[in-house]
């Protein structure tokens, strides 16, 4: 919900919420939504935690070129030289490529070419990299790095404000309970929401649970 591109695909997913609890879809009506919504958002954001700069670059540009354009694609008809339609999954895509938009606005929210845009990018023989955000390119990237990081002087001439020497840090109030870590995470309301995901099935035996490596069902080589 809170990544939504559409306002309809907000609507249903909030709906869902409501359903399920009240009280949830309150707390985020009171929260804002300008504060949490992608759709709802004043400025667009990268919607990537990460202490890593190359990572969220990477996210972005890996998940464009891994889009499996051409499953789902139907036709892509042009209205001018800068205007299509993209017919896909049973409905239509307006794409112009001179404002860098699409009906869909994951072009013009995220700034990278969305796989309706790439579709008609790869029809027309275009340069995918036109229609990236200048920044996620190389040289934006290397200009962070510009900025002269002053080096701390001697500690003895730290000028440390007063609200900060005298605060009292305490330790935790919870210990980490004994154990192994669980390793599979809390599933999240829209995840209970919408359901379990699809497992993967074995490509030899078409069973789920296990893959080709560790099936027991391939037939025995004499």
């Amino acid at each position: 919900m809170e990544k939504s591109y559409t306002q309809e695909e907000f609507d249903e997913l909030m709906g869902k919420v409501e359903k399920a609890d009240f009280r949830v879809a309150e707390y985020l009506e009171l929260a804002g939504r300008e504060k949490w919504a992608r759709v709802y958002a004043t400025v667009n954001r990268g919607w990537t935690m990460t202490s890593n700069i190359v990572e969220c670059i990477n996210r972005h540009l890996v998940a464009t070129k891994e889009m499996p354009i051409f499953d789902f694609l139907e036709e892509v008809e042009p209205s001018t030289e800068y205007l299509y339609t993209v017919h896909a999954a049973g409905r239509h895509f307006i794409v112009n490529l001179k404002n860098k938009t699409c009906s869909c606005r994951m072009l013009q929210i995220d700034e990278i070419p969305c796989p309706h845009a790439w579709a008609v990018i790869k029809k027309k023989n275009l340069t995918v990299n036109d229609y990236y955000s200048e920044l996620f390119k190389l040289h934006i990237v290397v200009k962070t790095y510009d900025i002269v990081v002053d080096p701390l002087p001697d500690e003895r001439e730290w000028k440390i404000p007063t609200y900060i020497s005298e605060d009292v840090v305490f330790p935790p109030r919870y210990k980490r309970p004994p154990g192994r870590p669980k390793k599979k995470c809390d599933k999240s309301l829209i995840e209970l929401l919408i359901g379990k995901k699809k497992k993967h099935a074995c490509s030899t035996c078409g069973q789920t649970g296990h893959n080709r490596r560790s099936c027991s069902n391939a037939p025995r080589r004499k």
